[in-house]
């Protein structure tokens, strides 16, 4: 057999055509078919058929060998990237209640002190601020107690600076418990001087003042 191929990529057998049979509309392709073993094939072609001594026809060789590939599936697209969002700065809270002091003088200056001269606190001074000053056991009363267990939590007792009046108030808490005023329960409002003693629980709190007729902040911040 000599096997050729044209220029159009088919086989034929040159020992029994002039020319190719397929690209010759009088011939029939089917006619063309002949017997051979896959060896004797290009080794593109015999890489279809797995099985060396089997035959194969001279069409089915020939498409094979020319039929293209499939070609690979396209990759899917991409998920388009999730829009950013847009970051927002937390609003500044402009209805935040400000005391006398910081809306004045802008800051918050200390306007007197209690100091414990008995009890589990001995020693230890407090700074008191305008405005309400809460008293009580819990981390975060103005002036915590927290080594007490016989003070209440929270706003066991509540010490006053009025800066308009420029005084200072002893004022009954929240709590069920009761204190005293130099041993005077505290039942409606006291005005406090220098030196008064606050008892509460089992402290002893002796009151200072800073702030008063003959100091105050905000004539600092005039004089200025």
């Amino acid at each position: 057999m000599n096997l050729k191929r044209c220029n159009n990529g088919y086989f034929y057998d040159a020992d029994q055509y002039t020319t190719c049979p397929h690209c010759n509309p009088t011939v029939s392709a089917s006619e063309v078919t002949v017997a051979m073993p896959a060896q004797d094939m290009a080794p593109a072609v015999a890489e279809g058929f797995g099985d060396d001594n089997k035959t194969v026809s001279l069409q089915d060789a020939v498409s094979a060998a020319v039929e293209p590939k499939a070609p690979a599936p396209a990759p899917a697209p991409a998920a388009a990237p999730e829009p950013m969002r847009p970051v927002y700065a937390a609003p500044r809270d402009d209805a935040k209640t400000v005391s006398y002091y910081a809306d004045s003088i802008g800051t918050e200056p200390v306007v007197g002190w209690l100091v414990c001269i008995e009890g589990e606190h001995y020693g230890e001074s407090f700074p008191l601020k305008s405005g309400r000053n809460f008293i009580g056991r819990n981390s975060n009363q103005d002036v915590s107690l927290a080594g007490d267990m016989s003070v209440s939590r929270e706003r066991h007792a509540i010490v006053i600076y009025e800066p308009k009046a420029k005084c200072f108030i002893a004022q009954a808490g929240d709590a069920r418990e009761l204190f005293y005023l130099n041993d005077s329960v505290v039942l409606n409002n006291m005005q406090l001087n220098s030196y008064d003693v606050l008892s509460i629980g089992n402290e002893n709190l002796l009151f200072l003042a800073l702030c008063g007729p003959q100091f105050c902040w905000e004539d600092t911040k005039k004089a200025e």
